[in-house]
């Protein structure tokens, strides 16, 4: 069995050369750390390494970072959470997100929101070496973050699609799709859909009973729920951020429409599967 070198939050593998290129990975597993920073040994960079998106933060608020390499879900922030908190505060870098592919769902939304690129987990050395060398940040030309700027004040925290133009057939399929692609937003409503789709909403929720036999919120709960089941058998993530990442305004709430589908509670569903 490989065995992993355990890196301590806010390590900083600083060289005297102040023209090197230096590069943080924020990550909550330190085995992931260890195995990034490996990969980074023999390049000519500065590694620093983070937890979490809090100790991140900090570190980009104190240094000039030319890449950062952030996991999608870290404690607290999302992926699109955090790159919002860097245009906010006009920190300037280049961002790589990187996630298993069960949970890079949100690719478009995550370039959309201004990072430069995904990388899959597990990382792969040759992958990932090129995807440094390819957007670590020479200069301040380079730097994407007017397109973080400009993206984060219309698509952030909803993930607004382009409204639907008429062309496309409000099908069983167009629904569902719609709402897997939009169950993250807690403000979600049926009006939302309706406008999207330009239906009145009777229409709508005559569809919803004849392609369902559900209502909107019920339809959109099990998608929910769904994906809820996801995070809680493939991640550590609490039960507080897998409610937060699917679409519940509450912990409390996201456990009741679990236990009213499942029968059981959250954790006892997690306790079980593993």
């Amino acid at each position: 069995m490989q065995k992993y070198k355990t890196i301590p939050p806010l390590a900083d593998h600083s060289r005297p050369d102040l023209n090197t290129r230096k590069i943080l990975i924020i990550d909550h597993d330190p085995r992931v750390l260890s195995t990034l920073v490996g990969f980074l040994n023999d390049e000519p960079y500065d590694v620093l390494t983070a937890e979490n998106a809090k100790e991140g933060l900090e570190i980009l608020r104190r240094k000039k970072i030319h890449l950062v390499i952030a996991e999608m879900y870290m404690a607290g922030l999302d992926g699109v959470a955090f790159l919002e908190c860097l245009a906010a505060e006009n920190i300037q870098t280049n961002i790589l997100i990187m996630g298993s592919v069960l949970f890079m769902e949100e690719t478009n939304e995550i370039i959309a929101a201004g990072a430069v690129g995904v990388l899959d987990k597990p990382i792969v050395e040759d992958k990932f070496l090129a995807k440094v060398k390819n957007h670590i940040l020479q200069n301040e030309v380079e730097y994407s973050g007017s397109r973080i700027r400009e993206a984060s004040h219309p698509l952030p925290r909803s993930f607004q699609q382009p409204l639907n133009t008429g062309q496309e057939k409000v099908s069983a399929e167009a629904l569902e799709s719609f709402l897997e692609k939009r169950y993250r937003d807690p403000d979600l409503n049926f009006e939302d859909l309706a406008r999207h789709f330009q239906i009145t909403p009777p229409h709508g929720h005559v569809l919803f009973k004849k392609f369902f036999n559900k209502t909107f919120s019920e339809k959109l709960r099990e998608i929910r729920i769904a994906q809820a089941e996801h995070f809680l058998t493939g991640s550590s993530l609490s039960i507080y951020e897998i409610a937060r990442l699917c679409g519940f305004n509450s912990s409390s709430s996201f456990c009741h429409a679990f236990k009213r589908i499942h029968g059981i509670s959250a954790t006892q569903y997690r306790k079980k599967v593993w």
